[in-house]
C-alpha cells in the first residue's frame, strides 16, 4: 500500500490528472480513509477553474468523502480499522475562540479538504481523527459522501436562515444543495410552503417530488410575482440562493417580505449591485451569509438520515470510477442528464 492513484489538479482551468502519488503517512491523532465514494460539488468547479483559489497546485481536489478506517493513529480511541466513516472537511485547531464555541467554520487556523490541503478523489485520504465521523450500515457510501457538503451545507442554511415552522421559504437553484433545501425545509425545519426557482423544468419536477408547493421557471415567469401571489402579497420569510450569479441574486431579492433574511451560499464571480434602501433598508431584510457547516451537524444528519426522516434516494444521479473523474465534472458543469450530484464510486 505504497502507491495510490488521485485526481490531481496541476493548472487552474485545466482537466485533472490521475497521478500515482504515494499514500499518505498519518500522525497519531489521524485516521487513513480508504475511499468508497467522493461527491463532486459545484465548489469544485470552481476551484478547477479559478473563481475561488486553492492555495496549492498540484493538489488533490474532492471535500465529500466516505469510505473505511484503513488505519488509525496510536492516540485516536473512537474510530477502529474497518470502521465506516464519513468525513467533515474542515480542518479546525480546536483551541481558538471560534473552535471552543462550536463555531469552526471561522477557525482561524482554517483548511479545507480539497481546497487547502488534498481532499478525497483518491484512493487513500489522511484524515484528522476530530473529522471523522461514524457511518451506520444502513448509509450507503455514496450517501455518506454527500452528506458531507451537499446535505450538510443546505441544513447549515436553513439553520443560518432562522426558518420558523409556518414560514414561506423560496429556493433558487434546484441542485445538489438546493434540492436538500426543499426536503430539510419541509420536513426538518416544517416550513408551510416551499418555493423552488430554476431555469430547468427538469430540476422544477424534483422540486415538486420533494413536496415544493409552487416551482417557478424564471425564464418564462417572474419569481417574485409568483411569490406574491402565493403568499398574499406578503413575499418569502426565507429567500435562499444557491446559485450566486448576479441575475439570480437579484431577482432573489426581489422575492423577500418585510422581516424577511436573504442567505447567500452560492459562489460567483462578479459584482452584485443593489440599492440599499429599497432592498435591506425598506423591508428590515436581513443579508445572511453562509459557509461551509458544523461538525455538529453533520453527526445530526447521520441520526435524520439512518432513522429514515431524511431521505436521499434519489440524490445520487450519477457515477464514475475515479479514472473518469473528468468525465463527471463535465456532466455536472453541462448538466448532462440532469445531475442532482455526481459520485466517484471506488469498489476494493
Amino acid at each position: 500500500m505504497m502507491w495510490m492513484l488521485a485526481a490531481r489538479l496541476h493548472r487552474i482551468g485545466e482537466k485533472l490528472r490521475i497521478d500515482h502519488v504515494r499514500v499518505p503517512s498519518i500522525g497519531a491523532d489521524d485516521v487513513l480513509v480508504d475511499v468508497r465514494a467522493t461527491g463532486i460539488c459545484h465548489s469544485d468547479i470552481n476551484y478547477r477553474n479559478g473563481v475561488a483559489p486553492v492555495r496549492k497546485l498540484p493538489i488533490t481536489l474532492g471535500h465529500e468523502i466516505a469510505g473505511v478506517a484503513a488505519k488509525v493513529g496510536h492516540r485516536v480511541r473512537k474510530i477502529r480499522e474497518g470502521d465506516r466513516v464519513c468525513v467533515h472537511y474542515i480542518m479546525h485547531c480546536r483551541r481558538c475562540l471560534f473552535c471552543r464555541t462550536n463555531r469552526e467554520n471561522y477557525c482561524v487556523r482554517y483548511q479545507m479538504m480539497g481546497k487547502d490541503i488534498d481532499g478525497g478523489l483518491a484512493e487513500y485520504v489522511r484524515v484528522p481523527a476530530r473529522s471523522i465521523l461514524k457511518l451506520p450500515e444502513s448509509i450507503p457510501f455514496e450517501q455518506g459522501a454527500i452528506l458531507g457538503c451537499a446535505v450538510s451545507t443546505a441544513f447549515h442554511a436553513l439553520r443560518r436562515g432562522r426558518v420558523r415552522v409556518g414560514e414561506t421559504v423560496a429556493v433558487f437553484g434546484v441542485g445538489g444543495l438546493g434540492a436538500h433545501a426543499v426536503q430539510l425545509a419541509l420536513k426538518i425545519f416544517k416550513a408551510g410552503k416551499v418555493i423552488a426557482v430554476d431555469l430547468l423544468d427538469e430540476k422544477l419536477k424534483l422540486a415538486q417530488k420533494l413536496g415544493a408547493k409552487e416551482v417557478v421557471n424564471a425564464i418564462s415567469r417572474d419569481p417574485a410575482e409568483v411569490v406574491k401571489r402565493i403568499t398574499g402579497g406578503n413575499l418569502a420569510d426565507v429567500v435562499i440562493d444557491f446559485v450566486g450569479h448576479t441575475k439570480a441574486i437579484q431577482k432573489a431579492i426581489g422575492c423577500v417580505g418585510k422581516g424577511g433574511r436573504l442567505v447567500l451560499v452560492g459562489i460567483g464571480s462578479r459584482l452584485v449591485q443593489i440599492s440599499p434602501y429599497r432592498t435591506i433598508i425598506g423591508k428590515e431584510m436581513e443579508l445572511v451569509g453562509v459557509n461551509d457547516h458544523l461538525r455538529s451537524e453533520l453527526a445530526k444528519l447521520i441520526e435524520l438520515v439512518s432513522s429514515g426522516r431524511m431521505d436521499l434516494s434519489r440524490s445520487v444521479t450519477h457515477r464514475v470510477p475515479l479514472v473518469d473523474v473528468n468525465r463527471g465534472f463535465q456532466i455536472l458543469q453541462k448538466n448532462i442528464g440532469s445531475p442532482i450530484r455526481v459520485v466517484v464510486e471506488q469498489g476494493r
